[in-house]
């Protein structure tokens, strides 16, 4: 008696947890590469900003957020770099971005640290990907 409900149990958690799932149908993916630096800028740590998310990332990762279509703004901030007593993660930030999403929509952003000239600044740059997915214009044969 106990298998047969236990695994009744199992069968409603999965179901349940896959129903729960069913949510991201609509949603809109963000993906951010945030591209490998050089020394200790490597691994400063950034955090992507956007609706109720923030992800944290350092040079060399790659992360992305499913989230609900609509219009909301893109951030990347972090700590001052360099500075180890540095604390406040707002303290360096990108431009805000707003971003106009569409359900089942794909973007994908480069994060880059802000730079002037060779030297690194206190900011932050976003980055849109060129969309791959564009078909060029074909012209016609005779």
């Amino acid at each position: 008696m106990k298998k047969p409900l236990l695994c009744l149990c199992l069968l409603l958690t999965c179901s349940a947890s896959l129903l729960g799932q069913s949510w991201r149908v609509d949603r809109a993916q963000l993906c951010f590469v945030r591209i490998e630096d050089n020394g200790a800028m490597n691994i400063l740590e950034s955090w992507v900003r956007f609706a109720d998310y923030r992800v944290p990332l350092i040079g060399g990762q790659v992360a992305c957020i499913f989230v609900e279509p609509g219009s909301d703004d893109l951030l990347v901030t972090s700590t001052i770099q360099y500075n180890p007593e540095s604390t406040d993660e707002e303290a360096c930030k990108s431009p805000v971005m707003r971003l106009q999403l569409a359900p089942k929509e794909n973007r994908l952003f480069f994060i880059w640290p802000a730079t002037k000239g060779s030297t690194y600044v206190c900011g932050w740059r976003i980055e849109p990907a060129r969309s791959v997915h564009k078909n060029p214009k074909k012209t016609k044969r005779p």
